[in-house]
């Protein structure tokens, strides 16, 4: 059992939180801020470095991402602000990244990222069946590889998914882009129920949470929320982000 997995299946608490923001947006001194003052309400930190053509992204990431690139963030300045930062220390961190910015090097890079205290990798261009030749080197170097799972995945594939993952399922809950959405889609709702049947690994529901009772009508379903694009419109907009953030927080004790 890997260490994220261990600390989801023993939460203290209804769900475990997992905030989803983007490297370097606004910049970097703003999140690390952030992300140190709320350390004790984030249970995994979900941080994407940012890419040119991010797969399944919304309208609000996809600005987010772009606008992180103008900005010259990258890998490698990821990797050094967190460096220079206690936040690998506080809080539990997950890289969403694309495997062409870890393809060149693979082993190099994997290397750096375990040594700056990385726990796992989400890769959405990643597919399955690399996924299972490539675990070996990710296990290697102490990374957890997150692995999806959707209404749209086929029962075989989904089979083979929950056998090899080793740390927590990344439930898409909905067919389309990340984005906020008004309620929750019965399909996922439908899926999950089903996917619980079949295995005891985590469930860390993904995709289209917005608002506190969403949360909390997941209580009983899943082991997480991931909320990414409700806080990168608060910051797209420029509002304050730390009341919304404790609500959604709140919903998930």
């Amino acid at each position: 059992m890997s260490n994220l997995q261990y600390k989801i299946i023993n939460r203290k608490k209804k769900l475990v939180f997992v905030p989803f923001f983007v490297a370097g947006f606004p910049d970097f001194k703003f999140l690390e801020n952030f992300i140190i003052k709320n350390k004790d309400k984030i249970d995994i930190l979900e941080l994407g470095i940012p890419f040119s053509d991010p797969v399944a992204d919304g309208p609000v990431l996809q600005e987010i991402n772009y606008r992180a690139i103008l900005n010259g963030v990258s890998l490698e300045n990821t990797l050094s602000w967190l460096k220079d930062t206690e936040i690998p220390k506080m809080v539990d961190v997950v890289f969403l990244l694309y495997f062409n910015l870890l393809y060149d090097r693979l082993e190099e890079k994997l290397q750096k990222i375990k040594d700056i205290g990385i726990k796992g990798l989400v890769i959405p261009d990643l597919p399955l069946e690399e996924s299972e030749d490539l675990l070996p080197i990710f296990n290697k170097y102490g990374l957890d590889l997150v692995l999806f799972i959707s209404p749209t995945t086929r029962k075989e594939r989904r089979e083979k998914i929950i056998k090899i993952a080793p740390s927590f399922l990344y439930f898409i809950s909905i067919k389309g882009v990340t984005g906020e959405r008004d309620e929750l889609p019965q399909e996922g709702i439908n899926f999950a129920r089903e996917v619980r049947m079949e295995t005891d690994k985590p469930l860390i529901w993904g995709f289209g949470i917005r608002k506190r009772n969403q949360i909390e009508n997941l209580h009983d379903l899943v082991d997480g929320v991931i909320v990414g694009s409700a806080f990168g419109r608060k910051l797209l907009e420029g509002q304050d982000l730390q009341n919304y953030f404790d609500e959604l927080y709140e919903a998930t004790l």
